[in-house]
């Protein structure tokens, strides 16, 4: 057993897809463990991934947090919390947590985690091409797409050094870095991931490249950054166009020197890394405006992948949207379903403007809403609406105020009321919209008297 994943507290309160998660797992109790109470847990040396709830009390402490970082030198720490702000952010970076994510993107990177470890513990002599982030992961037969797989194919032979993928949100860039390292020659390596736009700048240094014990006032101990993590392997950067002057100027300089200090340290390190960055923005016209270096840009851009968009390529929405029927027929255990003509026409119609994610998250709610063996037309209009109205096009809430007054505390109580009724008691998105913690939401909840059944709740 080559990994252990530990999941303490509620990565997603009442997901189906969890308890899916947690019955699928019990063959692989010994790599992957899931903790109800704060309870150390003995790493034994072995390399684990640690998901913890930092929306509980329970696990947000101090204590409890630096228990599991010092466990294990090769230890990374995912934190989920709702709506996390920056002095949060910085906290528990000091504390050892390496990345914190919303719900969602905690679930699925739980469950590609789980399925990573199945993977390994079953057979670790599976050829890394046979498994999801094989060439054969890139789906669609258009003509841009095809090049793309060719392209992904002579990469595959060739141990290049940097790599720059662009494309619009939702196209798939993150899949294109991962079959980059896995169908690669670096592929028994790690391959680490950085979302840019997640790391404060004035923990940029102690993130990429690790600080020494003693080096600031948290700095308990001694810590790996992530450049460490990828040595021989790829480091992926994304949302590269949005990192700061100063943490451009540091990135340029190790990739320049193939060289990096700890912050605190006094010896420099040697690396050996992948660099695969990836953005949304036009960088030449960020480099123009002054807001990215040029010789960065020239640093990264060896190679380039650029992905067009999906209203660019209607061709593969056939193949896009089977696959994603057979995932997520998979993932919920439900019948698998067919779609009907006139469905897929009116997908192939849809400008996706959030491209191969949006398309993905509407097949998603099409299976959990389909009722018989086909999709049709109809129903993929539904799940286009969601038959929800989107919190951000909410601008105005309306409360009465009798003549006598009314206290601050009934109007907060009215106020998380509407926001919960207008996205169907989905408490993450509640909290996110509200700009506060579940943890803070549930005692909103408990204080005001409101039962948690949003169907006893509806006025």
């Amino acid at each position: 057993m080559t990994m252990r994943t530990v999941v303490y507290g509620d990565i997603l309160e009442n997901s189906k897809a969890i308890q899916n998660l947690k019955s699928d797992t019990p063959g692989l109790s010994e790599s992957i463990i899931w903790r109800d109470e704060p309870l150390p847990f003995s790493s034994d040396g072995i390399r684990s991934v640690v998901f913890v709830d930092l929306d509980s009390p329970f696990f947000s402490s101090d204590d409890f947090l630096l228990s599991i970082a010092a466990s294990n030198d090769d230890i990374t720490i995912v934190g989920k919390m709702a709506a996390p702000d920056i002095d949060q952010t910085i906290r528990f970076s000091r504390l050892g947590v390496a990345e914190i994510l919303t719900p969602d993107q905690c679930l699925k990177r739980l469950t590609a985690q789980i399925e990573e470890t199945r993977e390994k513990d079953i057979d670790e002599t599976v050829p890394i091409l046979a498994n999801k982030y094989g060439i054969d992961a890139l789906i669609g037969k258009s003509s841009k797409m095809e090049e793309i797989r060719k392209t992904l194919i002579v990469l595959s032979e060739v141990d290049f050094p940097s790599a720059l993928i662009l494309g619009e949100t939702g196209t798939g860039k993150s899949l294109v870095a991962k079959i980059l390292h896995n169908a690669g020659l670096r592929s028994i390596h790690n391959l680490v991931e950085v979302n840019c736009s997640a790391i404060p700048d004035e923990l940029f240094e102690s993130e990429l490249f690790g600080h020494v014990k003693g080096a600031f006032t948290d700095a308990r101990k001694d810590k790996k950054g992530l450049f460490e993590y990828a040595q021989e392997g790829t480091l992926f950067l994304d949302e590269v166009g949005n990192l700061s002057a100063s943490a451009q100027a540091k990135l340029l300089k190790a990739l320049e020197d193939k060289k990096f200090r700890r912050v605190g340290a006094l010896a420099e390190e040697t690396i050996n890394v992948r660099v695969i960055a990836a953005t949304n923005l036009h960088l030449k016209d960020a480099i123009s405006a002054g807001k990215f270096r040029e010789d960065l840009y020239y640093r990264l851009n060896l190679l380039t992948i650029e992905i067009p968009p999906l209203r660019e390529r209607p061709d593969d929405i056939q193949d896009l949207v089977e696959h994603f029927l057979e995932y997520y027929s998979s993932i919920y255990k439900k019948p698998r379903v067919g779609i009907a003509a006139s469905a897929l026409d009116k997908m192939r119609f849809h400008q996706w403007p959030g491209n191969t994610r949006e398309l993905c998250n509407v097949i998603e709610r099409a299976v959990l809403l389909a009722k018989g063996k086909y999709i049709r037309d109809n129903d993929i209009g539904a799940a286009f609406s969601s038959d929800r109205v989107n919190l951000a096009d909410r601008q105005q809430i309306t409360i009465d105020v009798p003549p006598q007054g009314i206290t601050l505390r009934e109007i907060e109580k009215r106020v998380v009321k509407h926001v919960l009724d207008t996205c169907e008691w989905n408490k993450s998105e509640a909290a996110k919209f509200l700009g506060i913690s579940r943890a803070r939401l549930r005692r909103i909840l408990e204080d005001a008297g409101l039962n948690q059944n949003r169907r006893q709740n509806r006025s």
